[in-house]
């Protein structure tokens, strides 16, 4: 039995330039280009590495309750909105296959259920693994293993995906396959030198990678995906 490992911000959900926005805001010296490429990393490290801080310092604990207080009251309460286009049909398509799925993200665990309770995605995934400090992070295999573990399917038989560098080298880290996505915050060519051979371009890319042609419901019409060798 294939298991399905999705990331959230960026995959499932068109989160990247909320979270970057208010980054920007609470950090406005710092480039553009940083501020994107901190989207689905562990906050604090976020903080750490924009603040020039020690990550267990006062200053990097009170940005992090910051930045989690405003994606409460700013983002969260349009969740399900940011979902992308077509994800809730395969994700129905996936449960009612019986496949096994999991959500493994850089969110806290608290953070990551009240974002998919609050988008309307969390009685499709049994199991959510979320960033718990000390535990290593994407990507490091440990989240994903984590997740494969609770769903008791061998890491082998797992697909990840993911639209990050991290979710990839996390995934071949596991020894699962990981398929890329382009439109959260990775370009194509990013996610090919970190090892993706498979890369969808949209959500209905994505399911055409997945599950079988037979199995594709209507509303899901994959396009042309990458795949290589």
């Amino acid at each position: 039995m294939t298991a399905v490992l999705f990331d959230l911000d960026g995959t499932l959900a068109d989160t990247p330039r909320a979270i970057a926005a208010i980054l920007g805001r609470m950090v406005p010296q710092a480039p553009a280009h940083r501020l994107a490429g901190s989207v689905g990393r562990p906050i604090a490290q976020v903080f750490a590495d924009l603040l020039d801080a020690p990550r267990a310092s006062a200053q990097v604990r009170a940005a992090v309750t910051l930045f989690r207080e405003t994606f409460a009251a700013e983002v969260v309460p349009g969740a399900a909105e940011l979902v992308f286009p077509a994800i809730r049909t395969l994700l129905e398509a996936l449960r009612d296959a019986g496949w096994p799925i999991a959500v493994v993200t850089s969110k806290s665990p608290a953070g990551a259920a009240e974002f998919l309770s609050a988008a309307r995605l969390d009685h499709y995934f049994p199991v959510t693994v979320g960033y718990v400090p000390g535990v290593p992070g994407k990507p490091a295999p440990d989240q994903a293993l984590a997740a494969a573990h609770a769903l008791g399917v061998p890491p082998g038989e797992c697909l990840a995906v993911g639209d990050s560098t991290d979710d990839v080298r996390m995934a071949l880290a596991a020894g699962m396959r990981p398929v890329a996505v382009t439109y959260g915050v990775a370009a194509a060519d990013e996610l090919r030198a970190a090892g993706a051979s498979q890369i969808a371009h949209s959500p209905e890319e994505l399911a055409g990678l997945i599950l079988p042609a037979g199995s594709l419901p209507p509303a899901v019409v994959p396009l042309t995906a990458e795949v290589s060798s």
